[in-house]
């Protein structure tokens, strides 16, 4: 590690670093190797912290709309209670579709929107990289075009 910025290594590397100068350190350790890497291990523990609140905001977010939708359904329910054959038989499948789709005009869910768009990005970003990679071309155009297609899934375009 002694050729690497400690802003290039990986995270886990960076602690098993910290780790060995700490078990090293003595008399003879300069200083501004210790000074480094404590700089570095604040820099990567604060961007942690900084990603552990917008994954707890993002949780958060997704636990209040799934509650909503549980009780949706649980309402949905206690309405229908133990007569759901002879309801299913009088609505058909057309009133089950028409049940359906009014569940989901009224399920405004834009944080489950957010996060299964990010979930089809990072998909997207994966299939680009291996298409890259087993191409044997840094760029190609279905890499190129599937990255792009990335970014607007990122962006929360075409998610659906």
């Amino acid at each position: 590690m002694q050729n690497k910025q400690l802003s290039d290594v990986k995270g886990k590397e960076l602690v098993a670093a910290g780790h060995a100068l700490a078990n090293a350190l003595g008399m003879d350790t300069p200083l501004i190797e210790i000074a480094k890497m404590m700089a570095e291990l604040a820099t990567r523990l604060d961007c942690s912290l900084v990603r552990s609140d917008e994954l707890e905001a993002q949780r958060d977010a997704l636990a209040t709309e799934n509650g909503l939708a549980a009780k949706a359904v649980q309402t949905f329910c206690d309405v229908v209670g133990s007569n759901t054959d002879v309801i299913a038989e009088e609505m058909g499948i057309e009133g089950a579709k028409a049940i359906l789709a009014a569940m989901s005009a009224t399920g405004n869910m834009p944080a489950t929107d957010a996060y299964l768009s990010s979930v089809r990005a990072e998909g997207v970003e994966m299939f680009a990289h291996f298409w890259e990679i087993n191409c044997g071309h840094e760029k190609t155009f279905i890499g190129s075009e599937a990255k792009a297609f990335a970014a607007q899934l990122s962006a929360g375009k075409d998610g659906e």
